[in-house]
């Protein structure tokens, strides 16, 4: 088991801040028993690392009465092997994961989508937990959680439950979490060593971009033949999600160039992007065809 290394705690300063400019409350959390007793108070909200919250709540969009900061409660900072699984604690940062032996041995893919996500201020201070609280259809993370077919632990005054990562997102800007409940920690269990992690994304930047569309895959090839293959999507729908039909589709198959004009078409077909300032909707259909694509390509270069 690993413990935090990193300050995430934003606390004195948005403390400060927060009374002096608009007269709320902070508090600053130092048990489970004690967030739960705050959370369910009108106007509650969690701060860990801030990299949205704050971001937010100095643009007018989030206007809290009341802050509560875990960011240095030791059972929400540990990363632990829990039998066939690994538990990460929600205020665990990414910097903390990307220095993990166990995350890098292990879980490979999230070590890949997480070395491409923010800089490295942010990285520092952005939480796991966070990133998917925030549920963006564009959010990197949620990426290999869903190919590792990872599950949330939600913790409330009525006790915990667990939810597949795939559920725990209902749109975007919103989750699965009830009133008085928090996201106290992802459990991933261990994959398939033989599962080759692959992570793209397009944006106009790289690591400091809301991608246009991403595709993470797990692979494992036997020659031409794809043994398994996952792959996950973002920026291309409500939520993050699985490609379930270029899976079916793959599994179990030779790759060939009628395999890779299929897998190209179920892609275009298993998404429902919007249009905005970064791209059009079309634009998005073709580019996560194209990366499919790609994917499957390779198979036959290698």
């Amino acid at each position: 088991m690993t413990r935090a290394r990193f300050g995430t705690s934003t606390g004195w300063k948005i403390s400060r801040w927060w009374r002096r400019s608009v007269g709320r409350q902070y508090l600053k959390v130092n048990s489970i028993g004690e967030l739960l007793e705050n959370l369910g108070k009108p106007g509650a909200m969690i701060l860990c690392g801030g990299t949205d919250l704050v971001v937010k709540m100095r643009s007018g969009l989030l206007s809290p009465e009341l802050l509560l900061d875990i960011s240095d409660l030791p059972e929400l900072r540990e990363i632990k092997k829990n039998g066939s699984k690994i538990e990460i604690g929600t205020a665990v940062t990414q910097s903390e994961l990307l220095a993990s032996e166990i995350v890098r041995e292990r879980l490979p893919l999230l070590i890949t989508v997480l070395s491409q996500l923010g800089c490295v201020q942010i990285r520092n201070r952005g939480t796991l937990g966070g990133n998917l609280v925030n549920a963006s259809p564009a959010a990197d993370s949620a990426i290999p959680l869903l190919l590792y077919d990872a599950e949330v632990i939600l913790t409330g005054s009525q006790g915990e439950r667990r939810l597949a990562v795939k559920d725990f997102f209902r749109g975007p800007g919103k989750n699965a979490l009830s009133n008085g409940e928090f996201l106290r920690a992802v459990s991933i269990p261990l994959p398939n060593p033989k599962l080759y992690p692959f992570f793209h994304k397009i944006g106009r930047r790289k690591a400091l971009t809301i991608a246009i569309a991403s595709l993470g895959a797990l692979l494992h090839v036997e020659g031409d033949l794809i043994q398994e293959v996952r792959l996950a999507a973002g920026s291309v729908a409500p939520t993050p999600i699985r490609l379930r039909r270029v899976e079916e589709r793959a599994n179990g198959k030779r790759v060939t160039a009628s395999l890779i004009e299929e897998a190209r078409k179920l892609a275009q077909q298993s998404v429902s992007p919007i249009a905005d300032i970064r791209a059009s909707a079309d634009y998005r259909r073709t580019v996560i065809a194209d990366l499919v694509a790609h994917l499957f390509e390779g198979v036959l270069h290698v």
